[in-house]
Formats: structure tokens, sequence, C-alpha cells
């Protein structure tokens, strides 16, 4: 598949919706240390969708058109001071694991003609991932998923399970600069971003509520991490809530199902009043660092995944954050995607609050399931210093529409530079994928017209929306005219074609 071009708009595709709009696979493949596995010396698949660029709806006087093919799980762009363009592929799928036929992770420059040339493809094998308790143990190289790619003075600043590397355009080398980041979940650390001499970067919780859940124990059964668990930033006292977590699918471990608790490993059950040591270094939190990776110092806590964030033109740290999902066995449904601005030593709520909503509430009943806290009242008190409730979103966007990527506006693009311009992944979650994909909502699920504020059941997301940031208003920008995302079989059908 091609990728996208907009007159007045450069660079705002790439930065935005490189992994929606770059979708056809090539790549050599190898085993990633896994001697068991037959070889796969090469995986080439053509797309099967054509682009139609006047199928996507812009804003008035823009163009958009293909500039470029062949790449595979396209992640994120970056931008050096000549235009040269680099592009890391993420490798594997979403969790990083590795399905038959998969493509690596590597790191690309894009060359004038469209062809990508390749700067650095070195993958950890799986099998010493999976020997290994932490990334420091491991050797050099990419552990797959890449999450993020930025150029700052001569070098690419590369995010990655549990590492952040450079690679120096010049000499070519390869060093990792923060290891052993837990990280070993469903959810990754995030693109690192400068300001001031500075690294800032968001280290993602691992899974969506605290506790160990449906997708999260399938990443800790691939990579061999069984003792994978949320750490808090300070010292937190527990209810003593246990789940049962369903392993059923797991190979490392024979029980169908494990009572557990919140930030220990699978397992292990905890009790009312437990303390759980807090970390400088933290799940759900945002940290800065010297160019070294020396230095790390937290900004602040309690915050769930995220995979974008600028600084505004004044000063102030703004980011997108994910929904929590609906996975067992304490999952969440409407949860809003949400802007946040973070501020110094704030505890964001999580895993209590979701949204500045108190899970509680009967809004995440989703399934007529009413959720308890899993830290006490006076954990909460002392975290949020006083206050009865954390610092809210500044704006509210779809309920699982899956924000990603995001940017300050500009004249060139016709927004105004204090608004953001967000790219929404689209939904993941079944119940949200339109009744011709979803006839029947569960037991339990009220119908969108009586779904809390924000719900809409048919594809939220697959766009990008601009967003007043005084205002929290957020309106569309670009989108496909069906209102559809691309791969769906109702727009092929109905159009013969798919943006």
């Amino acid at each position: 598949m091609e990728g996208i071009h907009i007159s007045r708009f450069k660079y705002l595709p790439y930065l935005l919706a490189l992994p929606v709009l770059l979708l056809s696979c090539s790549g050599k493949e190898e085993t990633r240390g896994d001697e068991e596995e037959e070889v796969v010396q090469e995986v080439h698949q053509e797309s099967r969708r054509k682009i139609d660029p006047s199928a996507i709806a812009l804003p008035a006087g823009m163009k958009i058109e293909a500039v470029a093919t062949g790449l595979s799980y396209p992640v994120d762009v970056t931008f050096d001071e000549e235009g040269n363009t680099y592009i890391a592929e993420a490798g594997g799928h979403t969790y990083g694991t590795k399905p038959d036929r998969a493509p690596e992770a590597r790191i690309l420059k894009l060359l004038p003609d469209g062809t990508t040339k390749v700067l650095y493809d070195k993958v950890v094998p799986m099998n010493i991932i999976k020997s290994k308790d932490s990334s420091e143990d491991m050797e050099e190289g990419l552990i797959p998923p890449l999450t993020g790619i930025t150029y700052h003075e001569g070098k690419l600043y590369i995010s990655h399970r549990s590492r952040y590397s450079t690679y120096d355009l010049e000499s070519g080398e390869f060093e990792t600069i923060i290891n052993g980041l837990p990280s070993w979940g469903e959810f990754l650390n995030a693109k690192p971003i400068f300001k001031d001499g500075k690294m800032y970067f968001f280290l993602s919780t691992q899974g969506n509520t605290g506790v160990q859940e449906k997708h999260w124990v399938e990443v800790i059964n691939d990579f061999n991490k069984p003792e994978a668990h949320e750490v808090p930033g300070e010292d937190i006292t527990l209810t003593g809530k246990n789940f049962w977590v369903p392993t059923d699918k797991m190979t490392i471990i024979e029980a169908d199902s494990l009572e557990t608790g919140v930030y220990v490993p699978l397992g292990e059950k905890t009790t009312a009043g437990q303390v759980i040591k807090g970390q400088e270094i933290c799940n759900g939190a945002f940290f800065s660092c010297d160019l070294d990776g020396s230095n790390i110092k937290r900004i602040a806590w309690g915050l769930r995944s995220s995979f974008g964030y600028r600084f505004s033109p004044d000063g102030k740290l703004i980011m997108t954050m994910n929904s929590a999902n609906p996975m067992p066995p304490r999952g969440l449904f409407f949860d809003y995607e949400t802007v946040y601005e973070v501020v110094q030593g704030e505890w964001y709520g999580w895993p209590d609050f979701f949204s500045g909503i108190p899970i509680t509430d009967e809004r995440f009943s989703g399934k007529k399931q009413m959720w308890d806290f899993v830290l006490t009242e006076e954990t909460h008190r002392k975290l949020l210093k006083g206050k009865d409730k954390p610092r809210q979103p500044i704006a509210l966007l779809p309920v699982h529409s899956a924000a990603q990527g995001m940017v300050f506006g500009n004249s060139a693009f016709g927004v105004p530079e204090q608004d953001i311009l967000v790219a929404e992944f689209g939904t993941i979650v079944p119940e949200f994928k339109g009744k011709e994909y979803h006839p029947k909502l569960p037991k339990g699920m009220p119908e969108e017209e009586n779904a809390p504020p924000g719900v809409k059941y048919n594809w939220p997301g697959f766009k990008v929306q601009q967003v007043n940031l005084k205002t929290g208003e957020a309106k569309d920008f670009i989108y496909n005219k069906n209102n559809l995302p691309a791969s769906v079989k109702a727009q092929a059908a109905s159009s013969g074609r798919c943006s």
C-alpha cells in the first residue's frame, strides 16, 4: 500500500496516520533465536487494499496523495534538519511477539524515490528474551515492538520494549541508554521527546486496571515473564481485592485461572492493609532524563497508557491517554480517551480512577458489573494531597477510539497553534464495531441510546480530530467519507474501494 502526502501538510500524515495508511508488508524473516522453528527466508504480502484519496474527507483546499510503498507495521516517523525521513517499523504485531511469517522490527530511511534503506534491524533473539528476567541481562538490539523514533542532534532515539536506545546517523553505532524498564505487558514505554537539553518519556501501565488480565497473560506466556506486575510510584495500601485471572491459554502455567491481587505477580493474593512499596521508576508515569539516559526523574504518575504527547507553545506537557479496555477480570467498558496536562508531582488516579472518574461510578458497570477500589481511602487521600478527586482531563475524546499520536497546530495547517491534532487508531473493542459486525450486545450492555455519554457503538476513531484545549471541543479533521475504517468489508462492497 502507498503512503499519503497532503499539500500544505507535508509532515502531518506521517506524524499522525502512518500506522493506518502504510500497510503493505515485505521484508526478510528469520526466527529470533528459536532454532526449532522453521526459518522463513522472505515475507512478501501484496496489499489487498486499493488506495483512493477521493474517499478521504479533508479540510478545504487540501490534497492527499501516495508517496511511499512497501512498509511493514510502520509505527512512527521523524525528520532531521535537512528534511530526511526516518521510519520505525514495530515488528511482530501489537504485543511484539512473533507469529509465523511476521516481519522483524527495523529502522528505515525513506529515500527520494519512495524506497527505503535499512539502517538497523538487529533484534534480540526470542530464546534470549525468554531466558532472562530483565532486558538489562540481554544482548544489545531491538526488543519488539518498537513504539517510537525521534531525531535529536544527529541521533535517532528509539523506544522499544523495556528500552530506550540511540542510533548515531554518522557512525552507525547503536546504543541502549535506558534498560530494564517494567514493560512486559500489553502496553509499553513510548516515544521520546526533547526540551531544554532533556529527554522526556512515558512508561505505560502493563495492563488496563492493575491486575494481570486476558491479553497480558498471553504476553507473559510468550516472553516467559511470570513475575511481571505493575509497579507503583509511592507506597500504597491495598483493600485486599483479588481477581480470578484466566490462564487457560498459558503454557508456562498449568492452572486454568489464578486468584491474583493488584501490583503483585500472577497467582499472588493480597490482603487488606497490605503495603506495596513504591519505586521511582514505576508504571503509568512520565519521566525526564539527560540525553545519555542518566539522571532519570519522575514527573507524575497514576496515568495509564499513552503514545501521544508534546510540549505546547507555552511549555506545558500535554498528552493523550488511552481508555481502559473491557478485559477480564477487572475490565472497563465506557472509559473515555482523554487529553491531560501533565503537572509535576501529581497522581492521576489509576488504578481506581479512570478519566478522572472513580471506578465505582455506574458509568463503568458495563455488563452490570460494579467495581470496588483496590487502594484504601487513606491511600487516595495521601496521593491526592487532600483533594477529593484527581486532576481532570482537558478534553474527552470518543470512547474506545484509541487516541494515539498528536501534534500542535500550525498556521500552515490552518489550525491554531494552541489546538492539537489527534490521530485515533480506532476501536479494538468488538462491541463497538457496528451492528453489521457485532449485531447483538452482550447481556447487560445498554443500547446506544441508553449508554453513558460519549458512547457510540459504530466504529469510533479511524480519523484525525482537531481538539481545542481551551474548550475541550473536538471535531473531525481528516476522516473517511463513509465514516468506516478502510478495512471494513461493507466499505469495499458498497464502493469498490477503500481509503
